[in-house]
């Protein structure tokens, strides 16, 4: 309804006023303030909702970006941006939400990347992704709570119920010496998360972020120093320094109103310096002193649980003839992947009659993965007998000159975690194999007088087993593994890419030696030598053998990560240590003040 009030006018009051303008009146009765707001026609509900599934899908495209710069893509170059989306994603309120959406990343990143396991069986490659994202949703919490403390913010709740208002990402809110040490906080707790994966629950090191880079040879170089951690904390160093830049620049074109360069950015960049140094200066290697000879045979063979006499027959069969093809070329020594035989060759009696024919035919010293069975120790007459996963190492007569037992068994593989205590869990997920860990770091004295130390399986995955055998004094490492299990998979070329570190590390050469795919020579600054291809389709997973001229130098000196180990990865662990810390001391103090504000004020 609308009504319209006319004004008069005086006739005898001077001049005459203007009449007022129509007056519009309507008829709405605002709706009491007590009254509840159906979410329906809440916008603050609708905005947060858009919100949280913003925040989501940045998070998930973050994860995706880490997978894609592994195998089988290989964009390596996304891994210096891949967290830029999540950095820059509108943070939730609450740590549970917090911690949710750094869940969404890990999860992202580790069920694509490590799709490869499930073709094993169980699930195996989801259900270890549901751990390992833990640690990508620690990182993303730990971040946002160190930014509360630097900014000296109040948690999402307050004491009435109600939330604050929401706050921009830490990396575009921060500034000044806070947004410095936002910056070298982030990548500490990534390499501190990371380096403690590699170890909690007898580890899991596998794609370390650094990891992606094994292409780029000049910047493989900073491994000598800082181990594969370096290269991570470089990489997540970038992503949060390219998130603020990129924040800046996008505010200023939204918004017309041309920022300041922030320049609590320069600390990080000044950082990076000798890491770009690194990557564009090319890597020499002096000249060796002689070269060993090695012949790598890779049956490629398909992998059971429980073998049958006529797959004991076809893999020695296989075997034999590859490698007295092999031995044509007169090469200093013969090398077999891990498990080549599905048999002990000790305790069998086939597999030891072939195998002495062999040797008597080649003459050829050889080194090869078995099983191998001894008495436990104080062992009863009922007690079964220990069983290894192990390397020998036989003379150009066929006697076992040396062995070595694999020390870090692979959990639900050749073991299963508290199996003896969780009988259920044995027969759901376990291979039917309980293995015994070895205990010593076996150098093998090859030909050339070369001490050789041997990862087995994804024993190079860890930085610190390649790093003792060289601290013992190995000039050359091997690899031998058995990834046929995981059939023409991403897996086996991920596996090779982690032996690539190795050797940059302690800066030696490390000749592997696979059962199906990626057989091949890396050299001590990560080039990669004569994979062993179709030669006409380049296909890797094939069957045959090929003949390595390995180097071999005399003197070639110890690395600062050799000789001193995990320093960069520790020192950034209690970097990110003490940044948590002072975060947890703040939020108890916070919470202290409410309970000390709710107590002083009188009910009702």
């Amino acid at each position: 309804m609308i009504r319209t009030a006319r004004g008069r006018t005086d006739a005898g009051a001077g001049p005459r006023a203007a009449a007022p303008r129509p007056t519009v009146m309507q008829d709405v009765t605002p709706p009491p303030h007590d009254r509840p707001v159906e979410p329906g026609g809440n916008l603050a509900w609708y905005a947060g909702r858009r919100r949280l599934a913003l925040t989501a899908a940045l998070a998930i495209l973050s994860g995706l970006l880490l997978s894609a710069a592994f195998p089988p893509l290989e964009l390596d170059r996304l891994a210096w941006v891949a967290l830029v989306p999540i950095l820059l994603a509108p943070p939730p309120a609450g740590w549970g939400r917090r911690l949710a959406a750094g869940y969404l990343l890990g999860l992202a990143h580790y069920l694509t990347s490590l799709a490869w396991l499930n073709t094993i069986g169980f699930a195996a490659g989801t259900l270890l992704a549901l751990v390992c994202a833990a640690f990508p949703a620690l990182w993303y919490l730990g971040g946002e709570a160190f930014a509360d403390t630097l900014a000296g913010r109040r948690p999402a709740a307050r004491p009435d119920g109600r939330l604050n208002r929401p706050r921009p990402a830490a990396v575009l809110a921060l500034d000044g010496w806070r947004l410095a040490l936002y910056i070298l906080f982030v990548p500490a707790l990534w390499v501190g998360l990371e380096w403690l994966r590699g170890w909690v629950f007898t580890g899991f090191p596998w794609n370390q972020l650094g990891v992606s880079q094994w292409q780029r040879l000049g910047l493989l170089r900073l491994t000598q120093w800082t181990g594969v951690y370096g290269i991570s904390g470089a990489l997540v160093l970038v992503s949060v320094t390219v998130a603020r830049l990129g924040g800046v620049a996008v505010q200023s074109f939204r918004t017309g109103i041309r920022r300041p360069f922030p320049w609590p950015v320069v600390p990080g960049l000044i950082l990076l310096v000798p890491v770009a140094g690194l990557a564009v200066r090319p890597s020499r290697l002096p000249p060796p002193a002689r070269t060993l000879r090695i012949a790598a045979v890779q049956g490629n063979l398909p992998q059971c649980r429980d073998y049958r006499p006529e797959q004991l027959d076809e893999a020695l069969r296989v075997y034999a003839q590859l490698t007295r093809a092999a031995a044509a070329g007169k090469p200093d020594l013969i090398v077999w992947p891990e498990t080549a035989v599905p048999a002990a060759l000790l305790f069998d009696e086939t597999y030891a009659r072939v195998f002495a024919d062999l040797v008597r035919d080649t003459h050829t010293p050889m080194l090869f993965g078995t099983l191998h069975y001894q008495p436990a120790p104080e062992a009863g007459p009922d007690t079964p007998p220990q069983v290894f996963n192990s390397v020998f190492l036989s003379d150009s007569d066929g006697r076992i000159v040396e062995a070595y037992h694999k020390i870090h068994r692979v959990p639900f593989g050749e073991y299963v975690p508290f199996g003896r205590y969780l009988p259920w869990l044995v027969d759901l997920i376990g291979m039917g194999r309980d293995l015994t860990p070895g205990s010593d770091y076996t150098l093998f004295r090859l030909p050339a007088d070369t001490l050789a130390g041997v990862n087995i399986c994804f024993e190079d995955a860890f930085p610190d087993i390649s790093r003792q055998f060289v601290r013992r004094g190995a000039g050359l490492l091997l690899t031998l593994t058995n990834d046929a299990w995981y059939a023409e998979s991403s897996g086996p070329r991920q596996h090779m890419i982690h032996a690539v570190l190795r050797a940059v590390e302690n800066r030696r050469p490390l000749l592997r030696s696979g059962n199906n795919s990626d057989t091949g020579l890396i050299l001590p600054d990560g080039e990669v030598r004569g994979l062993l291809a179709d030669p006409v389709t380049g296909h890797r997973f094939v069957r045959g053998c090929r003949t390595y001229e390995v180097p071999v130098w005399d003197d070639p000196g110890t690395t600062f990560y050799t000789r001193h180990g995990d320093v960069f990865a520790e020192s950034a662990t209690a970097l990110a240590g003490a940044g948590l810390a002072a975060a947890v001391v703040r939020a108890l103090r916070h919470k202290r003040r409410l309970r000390d504000l709710a107590a002083a004020t009188p009910a009702g």
